[in-house]
């Protein structure tokens, strides 16, 4: 009778421990609430916007006429021009296929007065402004040729990369932008026949 007593408390001592050890203890319940609240994501302010940076070049000739180009979101947007195609040809007044491309602008210019803006920008120059003056009257340059080289630079160095071009880009270089966008560029001397096409495809095609 006794040692089945015996047994019997051994037993219920033995159960005890065993549900002792199953109860979370109040170290183990913290570090559970700490795991679960590291896997909750962190919340992400959405309502903020990317702000486009904006861009802003002027293009001045020798008699102080300007245009500014404001540039956002890749769109090109050039002031006090009314024409839907806007050139900008980089120039040098020492670049002979430069001096060859001349007489071409001059007639697109005439040609497409009503829908098309040359700006001939110089850089790389070390012309005055009355050696400037004398080679556009001797080269019959009839069109906006903008003078004040470090701005022209400013936009060469800010739109050469686009163009997958070196800061030692090929002259003449001619861009061709068209209702605010890049359309084309052309490096080096241009057949007139060339651009003229161009020009003839975007009118067509925005009639």
């Amino acid at each position: 009778m006794k040692k089945t007593l015996y047994l019997i408390l051994i037993t219920s001592l033995f159960i005890s421990c065993n549900n002792e050890e199953m109860k979370p203890t109040q170290k183990d319940s913290n570090l559970s609430e700490q795991n679960i609240s590291k896997k909750v994501a962190p919340k992400v302010d959405t309502s903020k916007k990317i702000i486009s940076k904006e861009y802003k070049f002027t293009f001045q000739d020798l008699e102080n006429h300007s245009t500014t180009l404001h540039i956002k979101d890749d769109i090109y947007h050039f002031s006090n021009i009314r024409q839907p195609i806007v050139m900008i040809a980089f120039f040098s007044t020492w670049c002979p296929p430069c001096r060859g491309e001349i007489p071409h602008l001059s007639s697109l210019q005439k040609k497409f007065k009503k829908n098309l803006f040359i700006i001939s920008a110089l850089v790389h120059d070390d012309c005055s402004d009355d050696k400037l003056k004398k080679f556009i009257i001797s080269q019959k340059a009839r069109f906006f040729i903008a003078n004040r080289q470090k701005e022209n630079l400013k936009f060469a160095d800010f739109i050469t990369p686009k163009l997958n071009l070196t800061k030692e880009f090929p002259m003449p270089l001619m861009i061709l932008f068209v209702n605010g966008k890049y359309f084309t560029h052309y490096e080096g001397l241009m057949p007139e026949e060339m651009i003229e096409s161009d020009i003839k495809q975007v009118l067509q095609e925005n009639k």
